[in-house]
């Protein structure tokens, strides 16, 4: 699963590289983030979050809310999610 998640991130590295060069995409929004979006919108709530779900969880809302396009909103709280949030699954 390592490997699947490596190779789709690296297609959608590519695909927000070229968003953020052509000024559509918050500079602040990782691949992860992408991810973490469809993931988490996509999911039941769970009662036992790690400090890393709840983080990436908050950013994902202000993603969600504030929008994807650059120029929308302000810094996203926290931090980038690292591969560890999905590599673990």
């Amino acid at each position: 699963m390592l490997a699947k998640f490596k190779k789709s991130g690296s297609v959608t590295d590519a695909l927000l590289a070229r968003a953020h060069a052509a000024g559509v995409l918050r500079s602040d929004v990782t691949s992860l983030d992408i991810t973490s979006l469809i993931v988490q919108l996509s999911k039941r709530d769970q009662l036992e979050l790690t400090e890393a779900e709840r983080n990436a969880r908050t950013r994902v809302i202000a993603i969600a809310l504030d929008g994807l396009r650059a120029g929308q909103g302000g810094p996203l709280p926290g931090y980038p999610p690292g591969d560890d949030l999905f590599a673990e699954r």
